[in-house]
């Protein structure tokens, strides 16, 4: 009964962190879209992020790093729409399932593409701070990276051990 509490509280925290993150991306993909009208939108686009100088500098790298922005924004919110549908999905009484597994590995997956990206977009970004173009709180969009790689390690394992108990529960018919 206590289990069910918390993954019932842990779900409602997951929903808001999802609809915080759809929001983000909507925002800042309006506000990109404000920016090819109205280019002075470029100073203020969400929550401080000021590329502005970028856009002066160079249109084509400053739409690329919005991308990137936007990209990760959109990939961070379907992570938590992956946790939601195992939410869904999970059956306490049996719960290594195969479709489980498969979004615990696309939860893995997700992750390691996330830390991929944000260490791309912050060497992209860097190369132009060393320029000397300011890019104020681009760190709070791009972030490093490395912990979403170990997170998608942990999580790759966490499937891995999640696959094996799923042989074991078919193998014995029983629930781990």
């Amino acid at each position: 009964m206590k289990t069910q509490k918390i993954l019932y509280v842990l779900n409602i925290i997951t929903w808001i962190i999802f609809i915080g993150s759809c929001i983000k991306a909507g925002a800042l993909t309006f506000a990109f879209i404000v920016t090819i009208v109205n280019p002075e939108g470029a100073k203020n686009l969400y929550e401080g992020l000021n590329l502005l100088e970028l856009y002066h500098y160079n249109i084509s790298s400053y739409h690329l790093m919005m991308s990137f922005i936007i990209f990760i924004a959109c990939y961070k919110a379907y992570l938590c729409f992956l946790v939601i549908r195992i939410f869904g999905q999970l059956n306490l009484a049996a719960p290594f399932s195969e479709s489980v597994m498969k979004l615990i590995t696309r939860i893995s997956y997700s992750s390691l593409a996330i830390g991929i990206l944000l260490l791309i977009a912050d060497s992209y970004g860097e190369g132009f701070i060393k320029k000397g173009v300011q890019l104020t709180n681009i760190y709070e969009f791009t972030g490093f990276g490395a912990e979403y790689l170990f997170f998608g390690g942990i999580i790759f394992i966490i499937a891995q051990v999640f696959k094996r108990g799923i042989e074991i529960q078919s193998e014995n018919e029983l629930t781990i």
